[in-house]
């Protein structure tokens, strides 16, 4: 709706605007959790709120809110180091964009980030949960995979089990990645992967998530090295970014 149409028909205008108003309640969940005038003064803080705790940072003149858990091992991420926008854990120097929570480091994860708004010198973050469990754990196996790092295969086995996904689904993404990028063929890797996943039924259940592991990571071990050389992901949200550089 046009500003001048607002002229000649404030009640229309109104309506819209308290539309909006309804359906940002609907698909946001914003709730309050600093002043501005403390963070601004501290540089940064750490929130309690609705069983999450949140580290926010005042960084060139703008507010971030991330997770404060560093998803490599959990390290406080408050107690870590802000330059150029960019969150340094201080225990294994994981790298994070404050922006969006994206990791520089293919061997960490994404770490959560929230949406900030100012409302009258309050800080207020949106809890709404973004990221699809399912989705990131099948993403991160394949990371893994690709990159033969075993800690984020490990990860993703036991996320995928918490979320109900099937043994045979992760035994079946390795199977053809080892097929599809050992250049020799079929290997020891390969055979370890298939022995096992038929050991997986007689296994208690505690010990299956490492019998999966140790397929996969021997799948991605006997792959590395080999070609293709795998791209990593992009940062969440960089295709959303406004300002970008020029590629020239």
């Amino acid at each position: 709706m046009h500003e001048d149409s607002c002229i000649y028909a404030p009640g229309v205008c109104q309506l819209h605007i308290d539309w909006i108003k309804i359906m940002d309640a609907l698909t946001h969940n914003y709730v309050r959790v600093a002043q501005t005038s403390t963070l601004e003064a501290k540089g940064y803080l750490v929130v309690r709120v609705e069983g999450q705790t949140i580290a926010l940072f005042h960084h060139n003149e703008r507010i971030y809110a991330v997770d404060n858990r560093c998803p490599h091992m959990g390290f406080p991420l408050h107690q870590g180091s802000v330059s150029n926008c960019i969150l340094t854990c201080h225990w294994h120097h994981a790298r994070f964009d404050l922006e969006s929570g994206g990791t520089f480091d293919p061997w960490a994860d994404d770490v959560r980030s929230f949406p900030v708004q100012i409302r009258s010198g309050e800080v207020w973050l949106d809890l709404t949960a973004r990221l699809d469990a399912k989705t990131h754990a099948r993403q991160r196996l394949l990371d893994g995979l690709e990159q033969s790092i075993s800690l984020i295969i490990a990860k993703s086995v036991l996320a995928g089990l918490a979320e109900k996904i099937e043994p045979t689904e992760a035994f079946q993404v390795g199977l053809d990645f080892g097929v599809r990028y050992r250049a020799r063929g079929w290997g020891a890797g390969l055979t370890i992967h298939t022995c096992m996943m038929n050991l997986l039924p007689y296994l208690d259940e505690r010990d299956r998530p490492r019998a999966l592991y140790h397929g996969l990571a021997a799948v991605a071990a006997e792959c590395a090295g080999q070609p293709p050389r795998f791209e990593q992901q992009p940062l969440p949200l960089s295709g959303q970014t406004k300002d970008k550089l020029p590629l020239e």
